[in-house]
This record gives structure tokens, C-alpha cells and sequence, in this order.
């Protein structure tokens, strides 16, 4: 018994123990809070009298506003009676206006009505003004009192009774407006136009109105709901806003324009100048204006640039650091990217961030670029590469895609250890898989730069490796062609011969996509075989695709044997308007042949070469290619037909000379046949109106020296043509020759063999 009863008071004992404990516990909390609460407070108290900006002591006011205790309520209203520190004053007033737009409730508002009124009736500065716009937090019943008592006291200076009227001009309940129409007939001429140019402003009604207008005005917004007032009032002043926008916008373009012809009309120096000096107008319109003019001009005065040009990284402008930060991605020599990073950290506005980094990554690109003069530090690359990271894991399109081409520049610098470059391929190849179900754009825009990694530099065997799958996978995407673009370059970049099988695969030869097509081209040219003639002459004919065709045919072909091009180039001639093709195909076959040591493909090369410019008439063409072989009509190995192809070469391309060699050595051997396809090739020239007398003159010399023993048939052309030529000298050429007989028999061939 006596064990339990000492169980029982050690039990009591240790709970009273531990129920002191807990007290002091929570009485040391208690005292922690109330111990740092006090220090906040003097933290906002100092800041909001003390702060070194504006926005320092916006912020310590609107933080008291928030806390919401009676010594901050203290602070506040303490400042706002202050007429020794005006700053302080200001930015309560512009915290009360700001706590109109907060979601937490600022409790005791009653307490600043009093100090408001105070500086709305001493204050002649923009003091006044932010007093009137914090009144906004009371409704005009709050007010009407203290209001009325300024402007119905004619011995108030003007400028406060001013201030007044300003406090009825920005508020939107029937009172005011009302009030605002009885000052029209105020006998202080200033008040009254104060008053009706605030109406005017409120309701668009001109200046100069009748008080009947204004009165009607009044008896319908008596009919009218409060909200129905405000959204009439908001409405007015849209369509104002709009108009004065607009005017705005008109003197501005007209004002740029005027700048442009000035430039225009400038040397470089005198352009450089004016560039250099209006950057710092005050105006941003025109400070952007000067920059997009130092994108498309650049400029010699770099280091003048280059200080202009960090410093409008800081512009009040959003346009303007905007379109400085698009300057500078164009502009890296200036090495600017320590400003960058350090401006990168300091913005806001996300579209000039993404500008500003992608500007970075370019500079840190150029500046660890072989040959580069810029010394930047390593570290910054690194936070680069950082940053890259963060973008890259974005949900924006636009944005993960600049965080991967920031990363894919920097690995393909090939300063980086293997483990840092495969931990950003991976990063790249994660996202791609994050990004593959619901955001095609950024799928199609990682794929690009994954193709981009295997195609150069120490990243692509790694990247080969990594991303092959990917590239598989999506080059049989049906409704993606973008993705379809960038798959089928990154295979061809990783294994060429595997890309043109599933290019054939999947006939992306035929794609709708004009630009995957042009890739296929280009590959066969560079994979294909003699399979992928065909299909590629059946696409030389398509837009954009005919030059492309015909340089991947010629690539192909430089891979074949000459037997095969001289079958092809057969194939080739059945196909109408390729005439120009066959020649170069028969040109490359007799370079093959050559190479082969092949005499009997060599000669049937030349031979059809031979013909071809025969049959196109490329007569001065002909006799250069003739010359080329050195072609002699004593020692050669042609067949007739090709024989007569050579003389009717040399026949139209005035080279006489040729002509009778030709004839001579044909004589030596035999007499002509009155059939003879020579003869009537020399008679049809001979009768041809259109070839001039000249020309023919030459020939007919020529022609005439050529004489060879016992040959009759010869003989008996000559004497033709020595008649022929007679005539031609007597200038008494007629429609025919006036011989007494032709210059063949009437029985001679009409055909001339090819």
C-alpha cells in the first residue's frame, strides 16, 4: 500500500514537473515572437523613414499596412502628419493606394482619414495629389464633410481648393459628379474651369457647354446605379485612352519617319554619330529606334558602343532593355556578358530575361570560341550552363528550347570534361521524354537540337549513342513533319546508310514537307545508290528540287562504273529536256573509263559525246571537245556516221580549215559515192539562206584546194562549186544555185546518218 501511495506521488510530482515546463516553454516562444516581432517592426519603421529608394520605403509602408497592429498604425499615421519628411509621407500614401489591390483586408482605415485631409489642405505638391488618389479608400459620405469644408472656404489658397476638385474628378459616385456641376458656377474662374474640364474629361462632353447639358447629364445619372456610373465612366475613359493612343502612336511614326530620312541621308560617320547620340534620348521609342538601327548597321566605334550599350541593360524601358539585349545576341566581340548575368538576376519581366540569357549564351559561345580575344571567366560559363538547365526544364516552348541550344553551344566548344557533357545530354534527353506527350512544338524543337549534338565536336559520338532511338523512333511520325525534319538529320548525321533505309522506308522521299525532301535528296547523293536514280529523276522536276535532284544524281553516279553510266545515260535521253544531263553523264562516264583503263568504253563515250553535240548543235561547243581529244582526222578509230557528225562540227563552226582536212583524208582513202552523207551535208550548208555569204566564202576557198588524183565524183562537186562560187562573188546570188546542174545528183540521199 505504502508502495502505491509513493508510485502515485511521483507520478503527480513529474506531471507538475512537466506542466511547468510546457509553460515556460511557451512563455520563452511568447517572448521569441514578441522579441522579433518588435525587431520587424523596427525594420519597416527604419526602411519606411530611412530607405535609401522609393521602392525600399513602398514596401516598409505597405508591410506595416499589412501587419496591421497599433504600432505600425502608429508609424504610419506618424509619418503621414511628418512635413519634415515628404518621401516617407509619399510612399504611405502610395501604399494606401496600392492596399486598394491587395487581398488581405487593411483593418482601422479610419485612423489615416484624418492625416489624409490634413495634407489635402496644406499640400501644394504631388503630395496633394496621392493624398486625393489614397481617398479612394472611403466612400464620399467619409469625405463630403471635410471636402466641403475646402471648397466652400473662398479664402483657401486656390491650389488647395484645386486639389480638392481633383479628389471629385477621380471619384465615380453620383455626389461628386454633382458636385463637380455646381462648381461650374463658382465665381473663382480657375474652380470653374478646373470643374468642367474635369467633367469633360469624365464624360467627353466638349469644353464650353451649356449648364442644360450638364444638368441633363446629372437627371440621368440620378436614374442610374452606382456600378452603372462606374462602368460608364471606365468606358469613357477606354475610348479616350484609345484615342489618345492612337494620336500618340500617329506623331511618334511620323516623328521616326523623319528620323529615318535624316539617317538615310547621312555618310557612315555622320550615321554613326547621330546612332551614338540619340541612344540617350529621352525618349524610349527613339532610344529603340537607334538600337535596331546598330543591329543592321554595325558600327566602327566599338568601345563607345559597347558602354552605351551595357547601360541601357538597366533602362527604365522594358522596350528598350529588350531590344538592347536582342543587339547584344548579335553583338558578343563587345563582351558583354558579365553585364548580362548581372542584369540577367536583376529583371522581371520574363520576355527581356529569356533575351538578356539567350544574348548570354551567344556571348559565353563566342568567348570560349577558338581564337577568340575575349578572356571571360570560367564560372560564368558554368552559371550559364546553370541557367541553361533551369529554362530547359521550362513548360515554355520558347524557352526550353533557348535553355537547349544554350547547352548544345557550350558542349560543342569541347572544353568540358565527358562526365559534364553526358550529364546535359541526358538532361536533353529526359526533357524530350517529359515533353513527348502533350507539347509537340518543344518535342520537335529538342529533337532539332539533338540532331544539332550529333553532327559535330566531341558531344557526337556520345550523343550518337544516346539520342539514336529518338531519331528511329520519330522519323515514322506521320503527323509531325517538323519532328520527321529534325529525325531523319540526326540519323543522317549518326549513320548515313542506315537514314537513307528508313528514308526509303518510309518514303520520305516523297514527304509533303518540301524541306524533309531536300534532306533525302542530299542524302542519297551522299548514301545512295543506283537504286535511288530512278526515284530522284522522278522529283527533279518538282519546285525547289530540280538543281538538289540533279547534284545527288551526279554524286551517285560519281560512285558508278562507266559501263553503267553509259547504259544509264541511254535511259536517261528517253526522258525529254534532259538533253543538257545526258552530256554530263556521258562526260563522266568517259572520265571513268579513262580511270578504268577502259579503251572501248572511252571511245563509245566520245562517240555519243560526238553525237550529242551533233544533235544539239553546239557546233562551237563540238570543235572545243574535239580539240580537248585531240581529234585527228588522219588517225582515228570512228565509224562513218560518227565521222559525218564530226565534219558537219567543224562545217558550222567556221573552222574551214577542218573542213577540207577532213574531206582530203576521206579522198585519200576513196572517192565520194554520188550518195555520200558528206556531200549532202556540204550541199545543204552551201543552200542554207540563213548561213551568211561569208561563212560560205571560207568554205568555197577551201574547199577548192582540195584535189586528189582519179577522184570523179569529187571532181565533178568541185566544179559545182567553183561555178557556185563565182556567183557568190558576183554578188548575184540567187534564191537557188544558178548552175547548170545541182551541186549533187538529183538521186543523192536525203538522210544524213548520225
Amino acid at each position: 500500500m505504502k508502495h502505491k501511495v509513493f508510485q502515485i506521488l511521483v507520478f503527480i510530482c513529474t506531471l507538475a514537473a512537466f506542466t511547468a515546463g510546457q509553460a515556460q516553454a511557451a512563455d520563452e516562444r511568447a517572448a521569441i515572437q514578441q522579441e522579433e516581432s518588435a525587431r520587424q517592426l523596427r525594420i519597416y519603421r527604419d526602411s519606411l523613414l530611412q530607405g535609401s529608394t522609393e521602392e525600399i520605403r513602398v514596401d516598409a509602408a505597405v508591410g506595416l499596412l499589412l501587419r496591421d497592429d497599433e504600432a505600425s498604425r502608429n508609424a504610419l499615421v506618424s509619418a503621414l502628419k511628418s512635413s519634415e519628411n515628404l518621401s516617407a509621407r509619399q510612399a504611405v500614401c502610395k501604399a494606401l493606394i496600392k492596399s486598394r489591390g491587395l487581398e488581405q483586408a487593411i483593418g482601422s482605415r479610419a485612423i489615416y482619414l484624418e492625416p489624409l485631409m490634413a495634407i489635402l489642405s496644406t499640400d501644394t505638391t504631388e503630395g496633394a495629389v496621392l493624398a486625393a488618389e489614397a481617398l479612394l479608400l472611403y466612400g464620399y459620405e467619409d469625405i463630403e464633410m471635410s471636402l466641403e469644408a475646402i471648397l466652400n472656404d473662398a479664402d483657401k489658397p486656390r491650389q488647395i481648393r484645386l486639389n480638392a476638385v481633383y479628389v471629385l474628378q477621380i471619384r465615380s459616385e453620383k455626389q461628386s459628379l454633382a458636385r463637380l456641376v455646381g462648381l461650374l458656377d463658382d465665381a473663382d474662374t480657375e474652380i470653374s474651369k478646373a470643374a468642367e474640364t474635369a467633367l469633360q474629361e469624365a464624360f467627353g462632353i466638349p469644353v464650353g457647354a451649356s449648364r442644360k447639358v450638364w444638368d441633363d447629364i446629372l437627371e440621368k445619372l440620378k436614374r442610374k446605379s452606382p456600378d452603372d456610373i462606374r462602368r460608364e465612366l471606365l468606358l469613357l475613359k477606354e475610348t479616350k485612352l484609345r484615342q489618345v493612343q492612337a494620336e500618340r502612336d500617329r506623331w511618334q511614326k511620323l516623328y521616326l519617319g523623319a528620323l529615318d530620312k535624316q539617317y538615310e541621308g547621312l555618310a557612315e560617320e555622320g550615321r554613326a554619330k547621330m546612332t551614338l547620340e540619340v541612344l540617350n534620348d529621352d525618349l524610349a521609342a527613339v532610344r529603340v529606334w537607334a538600337l535596331e538601327k546598330v543591329a543592321q548597321y554595325p558600327m566602327a566605334d566599338n568601345e563607345s558602343l559597347r558602354d552605351m550599350l551595357l547601360a541601357l541593360l538597366e533602362d527604365e524601358s522594358r522596350d528598350v532593355r529588350l531590344e538592347t539585349a536582342k543587339v547584344l545576341n548579335s553583338m558578343s566581340a563587345l563582351d558583354p556578358a558579365e553585364q548580362l548575368l548581372k542584369q540577367f538576376k536583376q529583371e522581371d519581366d520574363l520576355e527581356v530575361r529569356l533575351a538578356m540569357f539567350e544574348a548570354l549564351g551567344e556571348a559565353c559561345f563566342f568567348a570560349f570560341s577558338p581564337g577568340s580575344e575575349v578572356k571571360l571567366s570560367a564560372d560564368i560559363k558554368a552559371e550559364t550552363l546553370s541557367i541553361a538547365a533551369e529554362y530547359l526544364a521550362s513548360e515554355q516552348t520558347d524557352a526550353a528550347k533557348k535553355g537547349a541550344e544554350v547547352i548544345r553551344k557550350i558542349l560543342e566548344l569541347n572544353n568540358l570534361p565527358k562526365d559534364s557533357i553526358n550529364y546535359y545530354l541526358v538532361l536533353i534527353s529526359n526533357r524530350y521524354e517529359q515533353a513527348a506527350p502533350q507539347n509537340p512544338a518543344m518535342r520537335a524543337d529538342l529533337l532539332s537540337v539533338m540532331s544539332h549534338l550529333c553532327g559535330q565536336g566531341v558531344p557526337k559520338a556520345q550523343a550518337s549513342k544516346l539520342y539514336k532511338k529518338y531519331f528511329v523512333e520519330a522519323v515514322a511520325v506521320k503527323d509531325d513533319s517538323a519532328l520527321r525534319l529534325a529525325a531523319i538529320k540526326g540519323m543522317v548525321s549518326v549513320d548515313p546508310v542506315e537514314a537513307m533505309r528508313l528514308a526509303k522506308e518510309n518514303r520520305l522521299l516523297y514527304d509533303d514537307d518540301l524541306a524533309i525532301r531536300q534532306v533525302v535528296i542530299d542524302l542519297a547523293g551522299q548514301a545512295g545508290g543506283a537504286d535511288e536514280l530512278g526515284p530522284l529523276l522522278e522529283v527533279m522536276n518538282a519546285n525547289g528540287q530540280k538543281d538538289l535532284a540533279w547534284q545527288a544524281i551526279k554524286r551517285i553516279c560519281q560512285r558508278q562504273k562507266s559501263g553503267f553510266l553509259l547504259r544509264w545515260a541511254t535511259e536517261l535521253g528517253k526522258n525529254s529536256g534532259r538533253d543538257e544531263s545526258v552530256r554530263e553523264i556521258l562526260d563522266l562516264a568517259e572520265q571513268k573509263a579513262l580511270g578504268e583503263k577502259n579503251a572501248e568504253n572511252v571511245k563509245l563515250a566520245r562517240q555519243r559525246l560526238i553525237g550529242w553535240y551533233r544533235q544539239q548543235q553546239a557546233w562551237e561547243q563540238g570543235v572545243a571537245y574535239l580539240d580537248e581529244i585531240q581529234f585527228s582526222p588522219a588517225e582515228h578509230s570512228y565509224s562513218e556516221p560518227v565521222l559525218v557528225s564530226i565534219f558537219e562540227i567543224y562545217l558550222h563552226s567556221k573552222t574551214p580549215e577542218k573542213v577540207s582536212q577532213v574531206i582530203e583524208n576521206k579522198l585519200l582513202k576513196a572517192d565520194f559515192d554520188e550518195s555520200s552523207s558528206y556531200l549532202t551535208s556540204l550541199s545543204t550548208f552551201l543552200e542554207n539562206p540563213g548561213i551568211s555569204d561569208a561563212a560560205k566564202r571560207r568554205v568555197f576557198e577551201k574547199l577548192l584546194t582540195v584535189s586528189v588524183a582519179r577522184r570523179p565524183v569529187w571532181e565533178k562537186f568541185k566544179s559545182n562549186l567553183s561555178n557556185l562560187y563565182q556567183i557568190l562573188l558576183s554578188s548575184e546570188v540567187p534564191d537557188k544555185p544558178n548552175s547548170t546542174e545541182p551541186l549533187l545528183p538529183e538521186n543523192r540521199a536525203d538522210n544524213v546518218e548520225n
